[in-house]
This record gives structure tokens, C-alpha cells and sequence, in this order.
């Protein structure tokens, strides 16, 4: 005898399931304790990795930035992306190393805040190099704060950094970087929610004798919009075809003739000085003979170094380049 069902016991055993008359068993756990729901939405790689084109604006910037901060203190700066992260806002506040200057700013037209992170040895050398001292390197800085002449240069700096960062985003968007106000607490910089994503660029400023680093904070809702336009590497890369023209136009600019010039000393005299000026007067200069002189090009601020004589007519003897892009 076989335990096969005949056809007239499969349909009734099919009409008392559809009828609730047959009990069924199922794997499906009663309880939904302890199963949490996936997100569908959630971001499978990290938010950085999926916009290749952040990292060529901010290679842009990094270019812009060595040249603007070199001429604002006069002195060699060179500056260098040490990478490019995401995180939650909450980390990221727990890292910065304090006492730091946390400088907010908005990137009109898109939504909400963003941050410019100097950490507090980078902004006292910045200082002391602008009132013509110099970077003392790394102090004790515990329980120090900025005073009030303090915050003025670091708003000064700010800007400076913010025209550099406008115009290092103006390939993918054309932004006004606003600058909004300075805190030094991160509980007060309120740019996202704790568990909110953002992006972090890391850079190092290397002054003549101190390195320090300085800090972009982005909240992942403000840079969405733009997302399209940072997934592609486009703003670095060109194409094949351009590759043999560029080098011609290299090497044609390579023979252009530049003017090079450079400024021993400067003073000031009043008007009845200048016209009582006779012959064999000597006009003293404010700077000493020992006093280190900027060479440009064409305008450009490119070397600094000492005056001097060579082959019996005056020289300048280049100690370093002040823009190494």
C-alpha cells in the first residue's frame, strides 16, 4: 500500500488550507524581536570615495592656497593634502585637537554650513608671522585662548583661505564662500547632527620652521546636490588629443621673456621733504641691508633671497622659491 495522495485528497487538503481548516507550519518567527530593518538607502562604500571629483578641487585649492599665503606673510609656505575622509560629525568633533579655531561659512547657493578647522600651534605661527616674528613651533597652548586682536587676523586668514576654496570649487560650481563667525568650542559649531555624515580634507601648512594642520569639514546634505558633477574625475583630466598641443604650448612658453624684479627697500617722507630734495640727499630705507627681499616675476611674488654684488653689479642671491607649484 502507497502513501501517495489521490487527486481528491489533494484538492481537499488544498481547500482546507485556502479555508483555514488545515493547520500549516511555517518558518516565519512569531516574534520580530531582535531583527532590526535594513536600510535600502544606506551608503554601501564610503560617501568620499564615491565623489573622485573632491579630490581634484582640492588639489586646486592646495595650488592656490601655497601662492595666496605666501604673499599675504611675505614668507615660504607650502601647503598639501594629506587626505580625504567620511565620518560622522560626532567623531570628527572628538578628534579636533584643541584649543583649535573652528571657523563656520556657508557655501551659497547650497544649504547649511561648512568648516575651516586651523588647529591652535598653526594659528598662533600664522600670527606671529603676519606681525613680521617668527613660527615658534609648537608651545603649550592648554587653557590658552585667542584674544580679541587674535580673532581679527584669524578672520583675516579665513577669507584669504575661503577666495582660494571659491575659486578651487568655480570648475564644478560657482559658489560664494561667506565667512560666518569663529568658535573654539565643538559643541558651538553646530554645521550637523551628531550621527549626520560628513567629508573631511585634511591639508598640511608647512611654514619655514613648523608644520601645522588645517582642516575642511563638509556635511555630506550640503555637497548633495553636486553629486553627478563630483563623481567624475572630469576637472583634472584632459583628453588625449590636447596632450601634443599642450607640449607645444610649453615649450613655446618656456622662451617668453619675463620681467624680474625686486624691491631693496621702501620709506615714507612727507610731501615738504620730497621738495626740498637737492642733489647727494640720502634717503634712508626702512629695511636693513641684512633684510631678507621678494623676487617677482612678472609681478609674482616666486623667490625670496639677500641682496648683494656679482661680477661687480648688483645681485640677488635666491635662498628658496616661494611658489613650488
Amino acid at each position: 500500500m502507497t502513501d501517495v495522495l489521490s487527486q481528491n485528497e489533494v484538492d481537499s487538503l488544498l481547500e482546507g488550507i485556502s479555508k483555514g481548516k488545515v493547520e500549516v507550519e511555517t518558518d516565519t518567527p512569531q516574534s520580530t524581536e531582535g531583527i532590526e530593518d535594513y536600510d535600502f538607502r544606506r551608503q554601501t562604500r564610503p560617501i568620499h570615495l564615491q565623489l573622485p571629483g573632491l579630490e581634484t578641487v582640492s588639489e586646486r585649492f592646495t595650488g592656490l592656497l601655497k601662492t595666496s599665503l605666501s604673499v599675504t606673510t611675505g614668507s615660504a609656505i607650502d601647503v598639501t593634502m594629506d587626505g580625504i575622509e567620511s565620518l560622522r560629525f560626532s567623531v570628527f568633533c572628538r578628534g579636533i585637537p584643541l584649543p583649535a579655531s573652528l571657523n563656520i561659512f556657508k557655501m551659497e547657493p547650497l544649504r547649511g554650513y561648512a568648516m575651516l578647522v586651523m588647529e591652535g600651534t598653526l594659528v598662533f605661527s600664522f600670527i606671529d608671522t603676519l606681525f613680521g616674528g617668527k613660527p615658534a613651533g609648537p608651545a603649550k597652548l592648554a587653557g590658552k585662548s585667542f584674544t580679541p586682536i587674535e580673532v581679527k587676523m584669524i578672520e583675516k586668514i579665513s577669507r584669504i583661505i575661503l577666495g582660494d576654496l571659491q575659486q578651487a570649487w568655480s570648475t564644478v560650481q560657482n559658489m560664494e564662500m561667506t565667512f560666518v563667525r569663529s568658535e573654539v568650542d565643538p559643541q558651538f559649531a553646530g554645521i550637523a547632527g551628531t550621527e549626520e555624515m560628513v567629508v573631511v580634507i585634511k591639508f598640511t601648512v608647512d611654514l619655514e620652521s613648523f608644520s601645522g594642520t588645517m582642516t575642511l569639514c563638509i556635511p555630506y546634505a550640503t555637497i548633495e546636490p553636486l553629486t553627478e558633477k563630483l563623481r567624475d574625475k572630469f576637472q583634472g583630466e584632459k583628453p588625449e588629443v590636447e596632450r601634443p598641443w599642450r607640449k607645444g604650448l610649453e615649450e613655446k612658453m618656456g622662451n617668453l621673456p619675463l620681467e624680474v624684479t625686486c624691491i631693496l627697500g621702501t620709506t615714507k617722507i612727507t610731501g615738504r621733504d620730497l621738495l626740498e630734495m637737492k642733489t647727494d640727499d640720502i634717503i634712508q630705507l626702512d629695511q636693513k641691508i641684512t633684510d631678507q627681499v621678494i623676487v617677482t616675476a612678472q609681478g609674482i611674488p616666486k623667490f625670496k633671497g639677500y641682496p648683494g654684488t656679482y661680477n661687480k653689479k648688483k645681485a640677488v642671491r635666491l635662498e628658496g622659491r616661494i611658489d613650488k607649484g
